[in-house]
């Protein structure tokens, strides 16, 4: 089986991106709309959602509770499946918000460059714009990454942290290198095709 164009390897894993962008994007949607629905009940006294949105001072989960905090609990709905168990707090809102939105426009750009590389012509300003932009959002990831647990949840440095950094900081510069020989491509098959 070919690996580009039509009915190619490139096509599957277009699919397979797709599928996995809609079910993160699904996932951070109904993740923001708990954590709303988790600060409703706590500031009012409410129960909205109780069978799978909980908001409280204890916890009936394996989870380590230290000193005086709020803890929540997340539920997919309909199942008693744990979502995201921990301390309720703003940093934690902040870093589940992004590592989601992140991963949700990750496999957007991986679903968009794949689904163009199906295409007989592989070489168009589309995937280099999408490439591109696929690049600066691994780049981005990386810094910001590190900087949210090193200044917001004020962690130690540790090597998971590093490593993780580091992977989607030398992704994006593949992804550049990977860009920039699009861009060669382009022009080459542009040349090409004013010649004929």
């Amino acid at each position: 089986m070919k690996l580009l164009g039509p009915k190619s390897i490139s096509t599957g894993l277009s699919y397979l991106f797709l599928l996995l962008f809609i079910l993160f994007a699904v996932h951070t949607i109904f993740e923001l709309f708990a954590f709303g629905i988790a600060y409703y009940n706590w500031t009012n006294s409410a129960h909205l959602f109780s069978d799978f949105i909980y908001v409280g001072n204890t916890i009936d989960y394996a989870f380590p509770q230290h000193g005086d905090y709020t803890y929540f609990r997340f539920k997919y709905p309909f199942t008693d499946q744990q979502m995201l168990t921990g301390i309720f707090s703003k940093n934690n809102f902040i870093f589940h918000t992004f590592q989601n939105i992140f991963f949700t426009l990750f496999f957007a750009f991986a679903y968009k460059i794949f689904k163009k590389l199906s295409n007989e012509k592989i070489f168009t300003e589309f995937v280099i714009k999408d490439l591109k932009k696929f690049a600066i959002i691994n780049l981005l990831y990386a810094p910001l990454y590190f900087l949210i647990w090193i200044f917001i949840f004020k962690a130690n440095l540790e090597t998971t942290m590093l490593l993780t950094s580091f992977a989607f900081l030398f992704l994006g510069i593949i992804m550049y290198f990977i860009t920039a020989l699009f861009k060669k491509g382009y022009q080459l098959q542009s040349e090409n095709d004013l010649t004929i």
